[in-house]
């Protein structure tokens, strides 16, 4: 046990930066938050800090580490909360896109929070979501399928997606009246979509087209803002526009094409699917999610 208290106390020196700040962390002198991190040092015959007057750097050893402590952290501290196999309790940590969550999901953490006291959640917004087993995620939220034999998808909700403009854009630039078309106008891409897209509608089952982007970003915010700005087209999930189109901020193009359908999907690994926490938040997430499809 002094060995993890050795591996906490180096976690919280990386994460702070400095001895002085872990100590107080741990309501512990400085000289023992040195003396843990001189013991783990030896244990793991590396040093884990470059020291200095002025700042505390991990070396490249304690960089390569770090991941690996952290896991260790965090599957100690799961066993440890798994005396009641059916208690739902511990740390989750949920990776989920940023508009997604802050339009959508944001409520339904806090709702699911609220109704379990006993969970604690480390939710991180990205849009460029990777492999949970890499991220050392419970659960991550995307909209692709996953490619990892070892990570399931579970399906949420329907994600429909359409191509916008802003008025001031269709007056100056024109309405494209059919996919091809826009090779002639400006377009801006999300990570989501990236170049090339595809629409179905017309007389084709998959009409696909590459664009050359005037804007490509990987925040979808970002990108209904620049589309509001009169910049060029986009493709945006239809719930971020709703108000805009209903204000006539917005506009649909092409009405009658429309992306493939897509779902919000939650991805969690073989590992962690029994996991009562992971598997409450799952049923949470597709009891609150269906009402809102």
């Amino acid at each position: 046990m002094d060995n993890l208290l050795n591996v906490r106390t180096f976690l919280a020196a990386a994460r702070l930066g400095s001895f002085a700040a872990a100590a107080r962390s741990f309501a512990i002198s400085p000289s023992v938050v040195s003396k843990r991190i001189a013991q783990l040092e030896h244990e793991f015959r590396v040093p884990l800090f470059h020291r200095s007057t002025r700042d505390l750097r991990l070396t490249e050893d304690g960089a390569r580490l770090l991941p690996r402590c952290m896991k260790l952290v965090a599957e100690y501290d799961e066993l440890r909360n798994v005396g009641d196999l059916d208690e739902i309790s511990g740390l989750l940590r949920v990776d989920a896109p940023g508009s997604v969550t802050a339009m959508i999901l944001g409520p339904i953490f806090c709702d699911f929070l609220v109704r379990n006291p006993a969970v604690d959640l480390d939710l991180r917004l990205t849009d460029r979501l990777d492999n949970p087993l890499v991220r050392n995620c419970d659960l991550t939220i995307g909209t692709r399928p996953s490619v990892h034999g070892e990570v399931r998808d579970y399906p949420l909700m329907p994600y429909p997606c359409a191509a916008y403009a802003s008025p001031a854009y269709v007056q100056r630039e024109g309405r494209p009246a059919h996919p091809r078309e826009l090779a002639r106008h400006a377009c801006l891409v999300s990570l989501l979509h990236g170049k090339t897209w595809h629409f179905y509608g017309g007389d084709e089952c998959d009409f696909a087209l590459t664009v050359k982007p005037r804007l490509a970003v990987n925040d979808t915010i970002v990108l209904r803002e620049a589309v509001r700005r009169g910049l060029g087209i986009a493709v945006l999930p239809t719930f971020l526009v709703e108000e805009d189109v209903a204000s006539g901020r917005l506009e649909a193009v092409l009405p009658g094409f429309r992306p493939p359908p897509m779902w919000i999907k939650a991805q969690v690994s073989t590992e962690k699917a029994a996991k009562p926490s992971v598997i409450a938040l799952l049923d949470f997430l597709r009891s609150e999610l269906a009402s809102e499809s």
